[in-house]
């Protein structure tokens, strides 16, 4: 097993969250990953407070999982009094540090902003945090840079380009793009009107979506089902197994 992939299983007994996603993370120090495994054995003995000083200080030596580990405590308020700003704080940490969950993540703040923690909306910051994820292959920030060209937010509306970036991200079964592709294909939305590959994209969206993604997909087939006869139906699940084909 790769280093990569022990880490996310480590992270995962944890009952935090670590994609597997594409980064090239900087090594950090021997000492900063001293201070952050033992914050794993402060967390998995249930000092969570200890857990957090020692991954705090493996973060300020430069260890980018540390800070985005400190991030999701602060978010969620696990073991920690909940805090938006040092959330944030630490995300930034990660982010900078070429961490990709960590990118999408400051990015969103940023493209929203956040007035209780001091984020003003920054359009072109969120722009190129996006960009740099999705230029390293990073679904998520895939999806949120196609949102930012088809809304035409910090650049102008180019349509042809959020689709590109859509599709790029539903190649890795990305169901959120899933959906999106679902949706245009639906209200023909920058593309010829089109029910079939509407309908095959919630085919492939079905497939592939997991815990509260489910709940999204099955809203999104109630409101078009009514819009396809069984023969459409049958031809869109075709449709989706050649775009599969096409598109592994």
């Amino acid at each position: 097993m790769s280093r990569r992939r022990r880490l996310a299983a480590l992270v995962a007994s944890l009952g935090l969250t670590l994609t597997l996603s594409g980064e090239v993370l900087a090594e950090p120090t021997a000492v900063a990953n001293a201070m952050f495994n033992e914050g794993v054995t402060a967390y998995k003995a249930g000092d969570v407070k200890a857990a957090v000083d020692d991954w705090s200080k493996a973060a300020d030596e430069g260890h980018p999982i540390a800070a985005y580990l400190v991030g999701q405590l602060y978010e969620q308020g696990r073991g920690v009094a909940q805090s938006d700003g040092l959330a944030f704080q630490y995300y930034k940490i990660a982010a900078d540090a070429g961490h990709l969950e960590a990118m999408v993540k400051v990015g969103i703040t940023y493209r929203d902003g956040n007035k209780a923690i001091g984020v003003k909306r920054d359009y072109q910051k969120a722009l190129k945090l996006f960009e740099n994820g999705a230029l390293a292959a990073f679904p998520e920030a895939q999806y949120e840079l196609a949102g930012m060209y088809r809304h035409g937010l910090g650049v102008p509306v180019e349509r042809s380009e959020s689709l590109r970036w859509l599709i790029l991200a539903a190649k890795k079964h990305y169901v959120p793009s899933l959906l999106e592709l679902a949706r245009i294909h639906f209200d023909g939305e920058g593309v010829d009107r089109n029910r079939v590959m509407g309908w095959a994209f919630l085919d492939l969206a079905t497939r592939y979506a997991q815990g509260e993604e489910q709940a999204r997909v099955n809203a999104a087939k109630d409101k078009y089902a009514v819009r396809l006869s069984d023969t459409e139906k049958d031809a869109a699940r075709q449709a989706a197994d050649d775009w599969l084909a096409r598109h592994s």
